[in-house]
């Protein structure tokens, strides 16, 4: 499979967006893309680790992706942080959206390795699949703004934070690798994860 083809054929049209809209929907076409770009990227990085670990597919997914997919999901958002000292809304838009654009390109990844399938399994695969990144980047984003108001806090947050997404996500890997009823939670875990986080953000605004 050449993942190239299908980052090409998907990024071109935001890429070609970027010249044709300003201020706020460029910042988001752009997070976009760095997600895709991101994406790409791990997936050359973790497939290099495994082969040289001698890992199997099982292994790769949980010990191998979590950490090399959350480490590069920070590391230009970290840049972002460290460079342009944005608002803290920015911030956290931010990371939603190169979470947003990593799951497409996962999931576009994911159907071009396993080919057509049934759809309500695409459907089920592709959402928790991308609440999970979801999840990770609300926390990460959130974490991050807070933990930027105190500056000793800041790089003990961010790796804290980044061990904790790493669990996560690593769990969530787990459980789809295992199946039958892990399966099902591991539908079942983003989509509560998200649930109480949207819950949490709207009483925290009613009471401002």
């Amino acid at each position: 499979m050449y993942i190239e083809n299908i980052f090409v054929l998907i990024a071109a049209p935001l890429l070609a967006c970027l010249f044709c809209v300003r201020g706020h929907p460029r910042a988001i076409v752009t997070s976009l893309l760095v997600g895709m770009v991101v994406c790409l990227l791990s997936a050359y990085v973790s497939s290099f680790i495994a082969q040289a670990t001698c890992l199997d597919s099982v292994q790769a997914a949980v010990q191998v992706a979590p950490m090399v997919e959350e480490t590069l999901k920070l590391l230009p958002l970290l840049f972002f942080l460290l460079a342009a000292e944005p608002k803290v809304e920015n911030v956290g838009l931010a990371f939603v959206f190169v979470a947003v654009g990593f799951a497409t390109m996962e999931s576009a990844f994911y159907l071009a390795d396993a080919g057509l399938t049934d759809p309500a399994t695409l459907a089920l695969r592709g959402l928790s699949t991308a609440m999970m990144h979801l999840v990770c980047g609300v926390v990460m984003g959130y974490g991050l703004t807070r933990a930027w108001e105190h500056p000793w806090m800041r790089a003990a947050g961010t790796f804290g934070l980044l061990c904790l997404v790493m669990c996560y996500h690593g769990l969530f890997n787990l459980l789809v690798a295992a199946g039958d009823l892990a399966g099902i939670a591991a539908i079942v875990m983003p989509v509560a994860s998200l649930a109480v986080i949207i819950l949490v953000q709207r009483r925290s605004s009613s009471r401002t």
